[in-house]
């Protein structure tokens, strides 16, 4: 198929963020024999005003979305978090081509209630909807002519290349990378982590809190290369089926990971693939005893490693968009299938 792809491409990070989810699922669906073409609507929205500003610019970008449609005469549009296209967009396209199937992809947790509105304004020109929120956030996006699904994070072979599982030249045990912003919470939750870890004579680095500063692209690889385990914790773990994509980009560079026990996650990795805790204590201790135990550790980590290549890799995934969008029998046994409502 011809598939436009409109997400936020982020050219303006310099490659600073090649590991996200956009350039993944483009990835993956040329990897399934379509073509993509790439449309990264904030930094073409930058270019529409001399400002340089993507607000001043939504306009003629919105303008150029309908330019490439009638250009290509897409089989498939696919949008991914772009805040500042306009729903009439999507709207002309449907009168225009009436064949073109339109899809929407959405990775930021679907607990509030402006997350939610955001995804609904394009709700009624869409086939089908996937987002990285499962349970019932997600079966509130349920409308007649549409199908709404749950997505996976996604991996990719060559973007996660790590293999940590066997590497014995690191210098750190464990590693979080993470913001912690007005979360009281999680702020104390890694505070609290961090008194025990010392305590038992761990060696861990946070990275983007705590005045720590963040690493973003090759500077991220390196510190992952650098550590045997990692902490997989978003803003909320109590949403069913939700992470942050930082659980495939620890799994899938072989990293011992360790996730608060998510509501439904056990579905797609289970107690031998990555390392569940109940709170900061049992998180410290199942640190301290992995440190000690390398076999046991290098074991899970192995595990998990296979299960993100395996199962979590992005020809997969946009496999699976593909024939929820055009309402094709599934072609296999997702493990997150129980999450289709169509």
């Amino acid at each position: 198929m011809k598939i436009l792809h409109i997400a936020n491409f982020g050219f303006n990070k310099q490659g600073a963020h090649f590991y996200c989810t956009d350039r993944k699922i483009s990835a993956g669906l040329i990897e399934n024999g379509h073509f993509v073409y790439d449309f990264s609507f904030r930094d073409m929205a930058r270019m529409g005003t001399i400002f340089k500003t993507k607000k001043l610019g939504a306009n003629w970008a919105n303008k150029e979305v309908l330019k490439v449609v009638n250009n290509i005469e897409p089989d498939l549009v696919l949008i991914g978090h772009s805040d500042l296209m306009s729903p009439d967009v999507l709207r002309q396209i449907k009168e225009a081509y009436p064949n073109t199937k339109i899809a929407f992809w959405y990775v930021d947790p679907l607990y509030l209630e402006s997350k939610l509105d955001f995804v609904k304004a394009f709700s009624p020109y869409l086939d089908a909807i996937f987002c990285t929120t499962g349970g019932e956030y997600l079966q509130k996006l349920k409308q007649p002519h549409l199908s709404v699904a749950y997505l996976p994070n996604v991996g990719h072979r060559n973007v996660e290349t790590l293999q940590q599982f066997s590497n014995v030249n690191t210098d750190k045990t464990f590693i979080f990378c993470g913001v912690v912003y007005k979360e009281p919470e999680r702020e104390k939750f890694l505070k609290d982590l961090a008194d025990a870890l010392q305590q038992g004579h761990v060696n861990y680095q946070y990275y983007g809190c705590f005045e720590q500063p963040g690493v973003y692209g090759k500077a991220y690889y390196k510190v992952l290369s650098e550590t045997k385990m990692g902490l997989n914790y978003s803003r909320r773990n109590d949403v069913t089926l939700y992470s942050s994509d930082r659980i495939v980009q620890l799994t899938g560079n072989g990293l011992l990971t360790f996730s608060p026990r998510i509501p439904g996650f056990e579905k797609l990795y289970t107690e031998q693939e990555v390392v569940y805790f109940d709170d900061q204590f049992d998180l410290a201790k199942k640190i301290q005893f992995f440190d000690q135990n390398p076999d046991q550790a290098e074991k899970i980590a192995k595990e998990g490693w296979e299960k993100t290549r395996r199962s979590f890799n992005a020809k997969r995934i946009t496999q699976f968009m593909v024939e929820v969008t055009f309402k094709q029998p599934l072609s296999e046994d997702y493990e997150w299938s129980h999450e289709v409502y169509a």
